[in-house]
C-alpha cells in the first residue's frame, strides 16, 4: 500500500485544527450530499467518488461508512487554497479514471501535508519571544507584588511605652519594633519596649518569621494618659515623615484605631526618633502621651503560584474494525473543567489515523465531553482510547 495514503487524513486533521488563523487553513463547509443529485457535480467529487468505490470494491471500506469516508476526502480538498486545488486538479487530468482515483488520496494528502506545514512555521515566526518581558505588579502596603496575609493567635502587645520607654515628648517620634525571627524575643524586656508576651508563644504566636521580614504590619494603636488636643501618626520610620494620623485626641480620651503600617528596618531613621525599628510613630500633640501597640497579623511578600489540580478523567476504551469511528468520553468530575483530549489507538501498523478531535462546551445543564475521531483503512480490528484531562483550582 502507497506509504503516503496510509497516513492521509491524519495530516489534513492537522490542517484542519491548528488554531493559526491562517486564511490557507480555513476549511469551506460541507453540505452532506443529498441523493444522486449532489454527487459527482465536479471533477474532484467524481474522483473522490471513484476512490471511495475502489475502497468499497478491496473490502476496504465498508459500504455503510462511504458517504462518511466521501465527505472527508471533500474536507481535505476544500482545506486547500485555491492555487493548491488547481494543481491537484491538473495532476489528476494527467492520469486516466481509475488511475487518477488511486491518487487522489495521496495527492490531497501531500498538499494537505505541505499546506500544514507552511502555516506552522509562519505561526512560529511570527510568535512573539518566550522570554517576552512582563510588567511588574503595582507595590501595595508598602511591598512588591502579591501580599499574603498572616495572622496572629490572637492580638500580640509588642508596645506599652507605660512600662519601656516612657512617654513620648510633645513633637516627636519613636522607633517600634513589629516583629522578631527570634522565638525568644521578649516584648516585655527587649529593647524596652514594655510588652507582655515572647515571640513565638502564647498570644505572640505568628510574630516569629524566619524568611523575609513582612513589609506591613496590622495593629491596634492605642493612646493614654492625653492632657491637651493631638493626632498620632504612623510610618515606616525613615527620614520622611508622611503626612496623615491614624488616630487623633482631645485631653483625658482614651482612644484607639486597627490600621496597616508599612514596615522597614533597613531605611535610615526619622532623625532623634532613636535606632532604625520597624516603623515610627509621631506625637503631633504639645504634650507627652503614652502609647501602646497591639499586633493582630502581617503582609508578607511570600505568594506563589498555585497549580493546576488535573486529573485524566472522562475516559472510554472500545475496539472496532469499522473504516470510521468515533468515540465520546464521560465528564470530567463536578468541579473540573476539560482542559485537553487525548486520543490514542493501539496498533502495530500505520494504516489509522486520528481523523480530528474536539470538546463539546457544556450547556442546558449538559456537562462538557470530548469526542475522538479515527480513520481504519487496513479492515482490522482496533483498540481505540479517549479521555479529558480535567483541571480545577485547589481549594475548596
Amino acid at each position: 500500500m502507497n506509504a503516503r495514503y496510509r497516513s492521509t487524513l491524519g495530516a489534513a486533521a492537522l490542517a484542519l485544527l491548528l488554531p493559526m488563523g491562517s486564511s490557507m487553513l480555513e476549511a469551506a463547509p460541507i453540505t452532506a450530499p443529498d441523493g444522486d443529485k449532489a454527487m459527482s457535480a465536479t471533477p474532484i467529487d467524481r474522483l473522490i467518488d471513484l476512490a471511495v468505490a475502489q475502497l468499497v470494491t478491496s473490502q476496504k471500506l465498508a459500504p455503510a461508512a462511504a458517504l462518511v469516508a466521501r465527505e472527508q476526502m471533500q474536507i481535505q480538498f476544500n482545506s486547500l487554497s485555491k492555487a493548491a486545488q488547481q494543481q491537484i486538479l491538473a495532476q489528476m487530468q494527467r492520469v486516466n479514471g481509475d488511475e487518477a482515483a488511486g491518487e487522489v488520496a495521496a495527492a490531497l494528502h501531500a498538499a494537505v501535508t505541505d499546506e500544514a506545514r507552511q502555516a506552522l512555521a509562519a505561526a512560529q515566526a511570527a510568535a512573539p519571544p518566550a522570554t517576552m518581558s512582563q510588567a511588574k505588579p503595582t507595590a501595595r502596603l508598602g511591598g512588591d507584588g502579591d501580599l499574603v496575609f498572616v495572622a496572629t493567635a490572637g492580638p500580640c502587645r509588642v508596645w506599652d511605652s507605660r512600662f519601656g520607654m516612657g512617654p513620648l515628648a510633645a513633637f516627636s517620634a519613636t522607633q517600634v519594633y513589629g516583629y522578631s525571627n527570634s522565638a525568644g524575643y521578649s516584648w516585655s524586656t527587649g529593647d524596652s519596649q514594655g510588652g507582655t508576651g515572647t515571640a513565638g508563644s502564647g498570644n505572640c504566636t505568628g510574630t516569629v518569621f524566619p524568611a523575609t521580614p513582612p513589609v506591613s504590619v496590622v495593629a491596634t494603636v492605642v493612646v493614654v494618659n492625653t492632657s491637651s488636643t493631638g493626632a498620632l501618626r504612623a510610618w515606616n520610620g525613615g527620614t520622611t515623615l508622611t503626612v496623615g494620623g491614624i488616630l487623633g485626641w482631645n485631653a483625658g480620651d482614651v482612644l484607639s484605631n486597627t490600621t496597616v503600617i508599612p514596615m522597614n528596618r533597613s531605611i535610615a531613621a526619622y532623625p532623634r526618633s532613636g535606632f532604625k525599628r520597624d516603623f515610627g510613630l509621631y506625637n503631633n500633640s504639645p504634650t507627652a502621651i503614652d502609647t501602646i501597640v497591639d499586633v493582630v497579623g502581617y503582609f508578607i511578600i511570600d505568594n506563589k503560584a498555585t497549580p493546576l489540580d488535573c486529573v485524566n478523567a472522562g475516559a472510554k476504551l472500545f475496539e472496532s474494525s469499522a473504516w470510521s469511528a468515533a468515540i465520546s468520553t464521560d465528564a470530567c468530575p463536578a468541579g473540573y473543567t476539560p482542559t485537553g483530549i487525548n486520543c490514542s489507538s493501539k496498533v502495530a501498523f500505520d494504516d489509522v489515523s486520528l481523523m480530528d478531535s474536539y470538546i463539546k462546551p457544556s450547556g442546558g445543564g449538559v456537562p462538557s465531553t470530548g469526542t475522538c475521531r479515527f480513520v481504519n483503512r487496513d479492515g482490522q480490528r482496533i483498540e481505540y482510547s479517549a479521555y479529558l484531562t480535567c483541571c480545577r483550582v485547589p481549594g475548596r
